[in-house]
């Protein structure tokens, strides 16, 4: 007898296509918030007070793209996690503000995580744990 069971594919995919946002968007807020903090502490300083530019030129450009794929990957996880207008439009903000992005990192994986276990999924990476 041949007895079939219930398939967790749709399941496991979901909670892949949700980590894969998860880790996008945490790369991009450290990559943002490390080239905020270096162009707001290093770069305008050194514009200001030694009349050099240059930094604030580099890392202001490549901290404005990084900001537009921030952008992209921080509404990506916010949609995907349901969250309200409110707390996306504060997600999405966080990439202005120097060390912002990473409070909101930290607490968008801690609602990852408890999102999973209230799902009673675990979670994909061993170094994240629910709870």
């Amino acid at each position: 007898m041949n007895v079939r069971t219930p398939s967790k594919a749709p399941e496991n995919e979901a909670r892949a296509v949700l980590h894969g946002a998860l880790i996008r968007y945490r790369v991009m807020a450290y990559t943002t918030a490390v080239l905020l903090i270096v162009l707001v502490f290093v770069g305008v300083p050194l514009q200001l007070a030694a009349g050099r530019p240059r930094v604030v030129n580099v890392v202001g450009t490549v901290h404005g793209f990084c900001y537009i794929v921030y952008l992209f990957t921080a509404f990506d996880l916010t949609r995907k996690l349901h969250l309200t207008f409110g707390k996306m439009v504060l997600v999405l903000l966080a990439g202005t503000v120097p060390f912002c992005a990473i409070v909101a990192e930290r607490l968008l994986t801690r609602f990852y995580e408890r999102s999973t276990a209230d799902l009673s999924l675990a979670p994909l990476e061993p170094g994240i744990h629910a709870g």
